[in-house]
């Protein structure tokens, strides 16, 4: 997938206009063996940064999910919470695990800003 943002080392960021999808990156899938559970925030959940939204319990422990940014989760993906293993078959595409509709757009650019200065 093309413009993916890396975010706490383990996740991918995509951000569409004002709505960013978070998944688990190949660094993340790598911390997997099984995954057993996926908990995703639940639709219309407020989100912020710093703050656990999710989890994904495996054979070695539990991945904790975050937000990069103040908002609302919009959509979740349930195929992942049915069936696990899709995140490690198909992580960039069938295995996203929810969007986030951001509060404030200049927020947003600031999070683009900074990784865009990461990257240099």
């Amino acid at each position: 997938m093309e413009d993916l943002i890396t975010y706490m080392d383990y996740l991918w960021l995509q951000i569409n206009d004002d709505v960013i999808t978070v998944g688990l990156n190949e660094t993340g899938v790598d911390e997997l063996d099984e995954a057993f559970t996926v908990e995703l925030p639940d639709e219309g959940a407020i989100v912020v940064p710093n703050e656990v939204c999710g989890e994904i319990v495996t054979d070695q422990g539990s991945i904790n999910l975050y937000a990069p940014i103040d908002g609302s989760v919009i959509e979740v993906n349930i195929a992942t919470t049915e069936n696990p293993g899709i995140i490690k078959e198909d992580n960039y595409h069938d295995g996203w695990l929810f969007k986030i509709e951001v509060d404030n757009v200049e927020d947003l650019r600031q999070l683009e800003e900074e990784f865009d200065e990461d990257e240099d």
